[in-house]
Formats: C-alpha cells, sequence, structure tokens
C-alpha cells in the first residue's frame, strides 16, 4: 500500500516549467492537447497581475506535482484495468497544469518578474479514493484562487483577462471528474463557484509543501490552519444546516477565557456575501464548534474570525484568525 511520497528534486526540476517525468517535456503539448498560447505574452502589466501570475505560478507547479504522482499511483494501483479511464483523464488533467505553468512563467518571463520553480511535496494518498478526494479539494481550491485572479485582473489589467478566464472553465471540467469519483455523481452541485483570495489557496497549499524546500516563495501571510471534522463512516458531504466542529491551533487565540471575546466562523460560498455564525472557542483541546449555515452548496469555505461584518472573501482574510476549512457541502 502506498503512504505519503517526497517526490525527489531532481523529478521536480527535470522541466524548466513543471513538474514532468523524464523524455516527457517533448510530449506535453501533444498530450494536453495543445501548448501555451502561441501570441505574444502581454507585456507592460501592472504589479498587481504580477503577483496573480506568481500565484498562478506557484499554485499551478502544486497541481501539476499531485497529479504527476497521482498517475504514477494510479498506475501502480491499476488491478484488473479498474482506473483505465482514470488513467486517460489524470494524463491529460496533468499535462494540462504544466502547460498553465508554462502559461504563467512565460507572462511573468516576459515582464522580467521572477519565476518559480517546483518544491517537494508530500501528499497525504494512500489509495485511489483518497487520490480521487484531495484531488477533488485541490481542485475546489484552484477555481477558486483563478476566479480570483480573474476578478483582480478585470480592474487591474482587464485586457489580459480572457486568459485566465480559459483557464477557469478547464479547472472546472477537471474538479467534476473528481468529484464525480469522490463525492457524488453529479458534477454540477450550485449555480455559482467558490472565489477564495489567493492568500487562502496559498495558505492551504502548505500543508503538502515540505519545509525548506521552495527555492523561492511568493510573498503572501501566513495563516494557522483550520480543519474541518467530517463524523460518520466514510462521510463526504456535510449537508447545508447542522452541528460542525474543528480543529486548531490554540496558540493563535487568547489564553484568556474565551468567553470574554465573540468568535464566529465565516462562511465563504458560491457568490454570496460571507455568512457568519457563531462559534465556541474551546482552548483546552483546540476544538471549534458552530453551525453550518442553511443553504449552502458544494465546496465551502470556513475561517474563524473575531467580527461578522466582513462582507467578502477578501476582507475576511484580512480578519481571519485561523483557517479556511475546505468543507464540502453537497
Amino acid at each position: 500500500m502506498h503512504t505519503s511520497t517526497v517526490l525527489p528534486f531532481s523529478l521536480l526540476l527535470a522541466s524548466s516549467s513543471a513538474l514532468v517525468l523524464p523524455g516527457q517535456a517533448q510530449s506535453i503539448a501533444t498530450t494536453a492537447g495543445g501548448g501555451p498560447p502561441n501570441g505574444s505574452a502581454p507585456l507592460n502589466i501592472s504589479s498587481s497581475a504580477i503577483a496573480d501570475f506568481s500565484s498562478v505560478n506557484f499554485l499551478e507547479n502544486m497541481e501539476s506535482a499531485f497529479f504527476l504522482e497521482g498517475l504514477q499511483n494510479l498506475t501502480r494501483w491499476n488491478t484488473h484495468h479498474r482506473h483505465d479511464h482514470a488513467i486517460d483523464v489524470v494524463t491529460l488533467v496533468q499535462a494540462q497544469e504544466v502547460v498553465h505553468v508554462q502559461t504563467a512563467k512565460g507572462i511573468l518571463k516576459a515582464n522580467n518578474a521572477p519565476t518559480f520553480a517546483p518544491c517537494k511535496y508530500t501528499f497525504p494518498i494512500h489509495d485511489a479514493d483518497g487520490f480521487f478526494a484531495l484531488a477533488n479539494v485541490i481542485t475546489s481550491v484552484g477555481i477558486g484562487a483563478v476566479i480570483d485572479v480573474a476578478s483582480n485582473l478585470a480592474v487591474s489589467d482587464p485586457k489580459i483577462v480572457s486568459g485566465p478566464a480559459s483557464i477557469l472553465a478547464i479547472e472546472a471540467r477537471h474538479d467534476a471528474f473528481f468529484r464525480q469519483h469522490s463525492v457524488s455523481s453529479i458534477p454540477n452541485p450550485s449555480p455559482f463557484d467558490t472565489r477564495i483570495s489567493t492568500t487562502y489557496a496559498l495558505n492551504l497549499a502548505a500543508p503538502f509543501i515540505v519545509s525548506g524546500s521552495c527555492v523561492t516563495t511568493p510573498s503572501f501571510p501566513i495563516i494557522p490552519p483550520l480543519t474541518a471534522n467530517m463524523t460518520g463512516n466514510h462521510k463526504k458531504t456535510t449537508g447545508s444546516s447542522g452541528p460542525i466542529s474543528f480543529n486548531f491551533d490554540t496558540t493563535v487565540v487568547s489564553k484568556d477565557d474565551p468567553s470574554k471575546s465573540a468568535y464566529y466562523i465565516g462562511w465563504v460560498n458560491q457568490a454570496n456575501v460571507v455568512n457568519y455564525q457563531p462559534a465556541t472557542v474551546i482552548i483546552a483541546t483546540g476544538v471549534v464548534t458552530s453551525m453550518i449555515p442553511e443553504g449552502m452548496a458544494g465546496m465551502a469555505f470556513a475561517a474563524l474570525t473575531g467580527q461578522d461584518t466582513a462582507q467578502d472573501v477578501d476582507n475576511l482574510t484580512a480578519m481571519t484568525i485561523a483557517g479556511p476549512a475546505p468543507v464540502q457541502i453537497s
């Protein structure tokens, strides 16, 4: 049985653009169905756009690494050809993530901005079901981050929004496949996907990065993690409404009696304003208890905060004590 793996750094640097197998680089575009756009990269983009494409480069590095490891594992676990179709799909997904990395790096290089090499990664995967479930979370995070990039560019650099928008559509197709293999046969649980801040996305990627393995990283604030507790045997969704608990690092809140302070779980879902539910913080055990609000669907993101007024994910990010935790509602 496979356990968590640290991929060799030599493999991670096998391509100047992203993680590929030896000898694979020349065939990436063929496998992916196409390479980076063949026109000129946009020039003189804003500093905000540089930051956005830096985040895309960094996050897509991790995704390409994850899917390469997943592809290798699925091949090893493919007894009786049960994963033949998934191997075909993940082969495409991994190659397409490499093309996304190459595209982001091409834009950064054209604007004399630094690019980011892959780090070393470790993924807590033990079987195919675990791979599909984590792939669904990772692609949902990727979708949320690309929505954020497109939203930012619409203000700072509107002429180049179409690139991230076309990446977003592909990420959504990836996510639907992994959702169907891990959560539900229904690929479209909600009318809107959920935007998260790139800060949230980078913090959600951080636990998979081997400490000290990155040559360089984008600059972003570190937020302590928050982990949702899913109850029941093989429970895949929480449903919309009902109690929920989270684990967190108790050092991020005051050691004073937490009843002296108000805490909330801020829920980010679809295109809605943040929904706040009162939270009880149990410092002795590192547990937060709260409620799942009604009316949510698909993947939601929950953050521990000390306020209940920030209406969008950007302002909530600045006020987050711990999180976010991805929570599969339906």
